[in-house]
């Protein structure tokens, strides 16, 4: 293959640069300082830190589903052989190296509840585990200890694989090994099987579990469409400030954000399509343990709509139907700024998706009677604060990456046809 040289532009910036370094500081002493500042809140609510761990549990799976995404984009496109994706390829596999960050805060979860605090999965009572039959029945695998081990298991395989294809990528850019495309190409598919049953029951864990008495088998594909939405938004996004700073102007162009705009299309309709699915046959079934989990986010009381049931009615505007209909234009597809917009548009949806699932389940505690006060009082901005706090930690982690390596696989056998690609 030819060298580099003679492909990319010959002004074509594949470095970060020294902006890089400030993103990093900045996020990693806002971040901490924030999220400080939120533990310190939740300790002064005074209700066991319930308000902050379900705060928490939302930021934490918001930026989780980012890099989970990340993991995906890299995989499908060596599963599928993709040529147009290889010079954005990199930026999801720098976002992959966010994982042992996001182990990290996840010890904030599942370490708590080993030390005997439940006020975030129910399930973790050993007092409504003696009174509840159905959920007792799930103990063997509803436990505290198990739990921790799973996050552990998910975190081991998911560190492992993404440190994988980053580095043979990254190496492969120093030697311009050609095998090492077949090699990441032949490994990617044992891996997307990995990649599927972790992803489905970390969600399962983490989000499906708030609710113990409430199961669903689409439940880890909704929360996999919730990661396919968040990286393709990133990766319209991310490219797009790159080359605000100067970086990879002539090696992206309108055709890649064209196909970033229709894979974002798609999984917004796929996200529609399953979340839909699952309401439908759980609704249809009509079965009291499953139904419950609708009910608590539709009506306040029987027969009358709650504030929950408001949010699901504008979310279904919001996260589906408009951008559904203006995303299906090619031309939103390629004005940029159009497709930046609903990348930050559905990126903030996202998040109240997550914060939908399990904001209602807060009150759980006190519906079982193992609370005297159910939690009261506005803590929004808590909860926004985790989020923000954990976004720019989350920022300043990537950053710190993205220093380290070229901002596209230069010698990768596929960036030629990558760098000539053109939407028919």
């Amino acid at each position: 293959m030819s060298s580099s040289d003679t492909i990319l532009h010959s002004e074509e910036k594949i470095t970060a640069g020294p902006g890089v370094a400030k993103v990093k500081s900045a996020g990693f002493v806002g971040g901490l300082i924030l999220l400080l500042a939120m533990t310190g809140w939740g300790f002064a609510v005074g209700d066991g830190m319930q308000r902050f761990f379900h705060g928490y549990l939302v930021a934490f799976t918001y930026f989780n589903s980012i890099a989970l995404g990340a993991l995906f984009f890299v995989l499908i496109m060596h599963l599928m052989g993709a040529k147009w994706s290889v010079n954005m390829r990199r930026i999801a596999e720098i976002l992959t190296q966010t994982f042992p960050l996001l182990a990290l805060l996840s010890v904030v979860i599942w370490l708590p509840m080993l030390l005997g605090n439940d006020n975030l999965y129910i399930w973790s009572s050993e007092k409504f585990m003696s009174e509840n039959h159905l959920v007792h029945a799930k103990g063997a695998y509803l436990n505290p200890v198990f739990f921790a081990a799973r996050q552990i298991i998910y975190y081991v395989l998911w560190i492992g694989l993404s440190r994988y294809f980053y580095r043979t990528s990254v190496k492969q850019d120093e030697g311009g090994d050609d095998d090492a495309t077949r090699r990441m190409a032949k490994w990617a598919a044992p891996a997307m099987f990995g990649f599927a049953f972790s992803c489905a029951f970390f969600a399962f864990d983490m989000l499906m579990s708030i609710d113990p008495e409430w199961f669903s088998t689409m439940f880890g594909v909704v929360y996999f469409a919730g990661c396919c939405i968040s990286i393709f938004a990133l990766m319209a996004l991310i490219p797009l400030a790159l080359q605000r700073s100067g970086r990879l102007v002539h090696s992206i162009t309108v055709e890649h954000y064209h196909d970033i705009g229709k894979l974002l299309f798609a999984f917004v309709f796929f996200w529609g399509y399953v979340a839909f699915s699952q309401f439908m046959l759980i609704w249809g079934a009509n079965i009291p343990e499953e139904t419950g989990y609708f009910w608590k986010r539709w009506f306040e009381s029987e027969g009358v709509m709650g504030i929950w049931g408001k949010v699901t009615l504008v979310m279904l505007v919001m996260h589906f139907l408009i951008p559904f209909v203006l995303l299906m234009s090619r031309h939103s597809k390629r004005k940029l700024q159009v497709l930046a917009a609903f990348s930050i548009w559905m990126l903030a949806w996202h998040y109240l998706d997550l914060y939908w699932q399990v904001m209602p389940a807060l009150n759980n505690h006190h519906t079982f009677g193992l609370a005297e006060r159910s939690a009261t009082g506005s803590y929004i901005p808590m909860d926004l604060g985790l989020w923000v706090g954990m976004g720019l930690l989350f920022m300043g982690y990537a950053a710190g990456k993205f220093r380290n390596v070229n901002l596209i696989p230069i010698k990768d056998p596929g960036l030629k046809q990558s760098l000539k690609f053109e939407n028919q």
